[in-house]
This record gives C-alpha cells, sequence and structure tokens, in this order.
C-alpha cells in the first residue's frame, strides 16, 4: 500500500519539536513493506487540513496531532471538511471516558469524542483522545506515547509484504563512487538504494522483496568498489 503521513502542528513547523512521529510512522510501514510516498507539515489550520487530506486521498492517509480539547485542535473539523462529513457526538465513548477520567472537564471529553459521521473509533490506552479511522484515513493524537499506541492497534489491518533490507558502510567521499554506485542501481531495479554520506563514509541501504536481490546488489557494488 502508499501511505501519506501528514503531521499537524504549530509547534512542528516553529521547530519547537521534531517531526518523531512521521519518523516512526514512516519506518513501521516500510518495515512491512508498503511505502511513504510523501510526508507533509502543516498548521493548526481547519482549511490547511481538510485541502491536504482531500487532495492526498489516492493514498491512505495518515495524520497527526491536533486532537486534544484546546482551541488550537482543529484535526477532526478538517477531516470532516475534507471528506464532507457532519461531526457527530459519540455518546457511547464520552460516557467510556466519563468512567476513565471522572475528574476531567466534560466540554473538553466532549470535544475529543465528537468525529466525522461514520467513523470508526480506535481507542487510546495511554491518554484520553481517541483515534479514529474513516474511509481510508487514520487520525490519531500527536503525543508521542499516545500515537504509537493507536497507531499499532491499526498496523496489522494494512498487512504485509515481504521486505528486506541491508547496508554498506563505504570509507569514501560520495563522489569517488559515483559511477560504481549509478552501475548498480541501473542494474539493480527492483532494489531501492539508498546514499547517505556521513562524515568520513557514506552509508548505502539496499531494500527490497527479494532477499536474494537485494544481497545481489550489495555484493555487487562492494566486487565494483574492490572492497
Amino acid at each position: 500500500m502508499e501511505f501519506v503521513i501528514i503531521s499537524v502542528g504549530n509547534e512542528i513547523l516553529s521547530g519547537d519539536i521534531a517531526n518523531t512521529n512521521a519518523t516512526y510512522i514512516a519506518r513501521r510501514l516500510t518495515k512491512k513493506g508498503h511505502k511513504v510516498v510523501k510526508m507533509i507539515v502543516i498548521p493548526d489550520d481547519v482549511d490547511a487540513i481538510a485541502k491536504e487530506v482531500g487532495e492526498n486521498l489516492e493514498s491512505f492517509v495518515v495524520v497527526t496531532g491536533g486532537l486534544g480539547a484546546t482551541h488550537d485542535d482543529v484535526t477532526t473539523e478538517g477531516i470532516a471538511k475534507a471528506l464532507n462529513r457532519k461531526l457527530v457526538l459519540y455518546e457511547d465513548v464520552l460516557k467510556e471516558l466519563k468512567e476513565r477520567f471522572p475528574k476531567a472537564n466534560e466540554e473538553a471529553l466532549k470535544k475529543v469524542c465528537t468525529f466525522p459521521e461514520g467513523a470508526e473509533v480506535v481507542r487510546n490506552d495511554v491518554g484520553v483522545a481517541p483515534g479514529y479511522l474513516v474511509e481510508n484515513v487514520l487520525v490519531m493524537p500527536g503525543v508521542p506515547a499516545e500515537m504509537e499506541d493507536v497507531f499499532e492497534k491499526v498496523l496489522p489491518r494494512f498487512g504485509e509484504r515481504s521486505y528486506y533490507e541491508e547496508t554498506l558502510i563505504v570509507y569514501k567521499k560520495e563522489s569517488e563512487m559515483l559511477e560504481e554506485l549509478n552501475r548498480v542501481v541501473e542494474e539493480f531495479k527492483d532494489v531501492q538504494i539508498g546514499s547517505y554520506p556521513k562524515e568520513g563514509y557514506v552509508v548505502i541501504k539496499f531494500s527490497g522483496e527479494n532477499l536474494e536481490r537485494v544481497r545481489k546488489a550489495k555484493e555487487t557494488l562492494k566486487e565494483l568498489l574492490g572492497i
């Protein structure tokens, strides 16, 4: 499956926090053999959320952030607008959260228990705000521990394809191995090959569905480089 990850939050755009959620989601999906085709960071703005979700519905869209009870938690409104669905208070979810959090403000609970009509709620066992699925969109809280709790509940639904990964460390500059690297990329079109320059060396990552081809690509580059 192909996925688009949308992170909502002014705090990410301002650099106040790192976008670790997108990294976590992408890594978990990749390990299951799926493909992340795009990552997007947008502000806490209803129209911006609706626009980005609406423009990426050809893929499965994963959204994190903006599900709390404060004034700038507007993700659900944006999702509803993108999908042209009404917002509905889920009384059963509200009842459950009242039992779990008896001292919580009721209006705050009502906000996090309001979803686009027809959404399937995913329980959040770490925090308050539940996640939910609606059409081909998964929406989750932005707090990393809460996001991970919800995401891991949903991840098995996406299925799994074979995925293998090998790495090679080359103590050269990237510019010193371009010819050899390009030859391998051309020969092994079924293997994804990434080159990541570091201080004093380059990490080459080979990944794909066929273990034999992944390993062969790695060995071919080693032979070409004489290492």
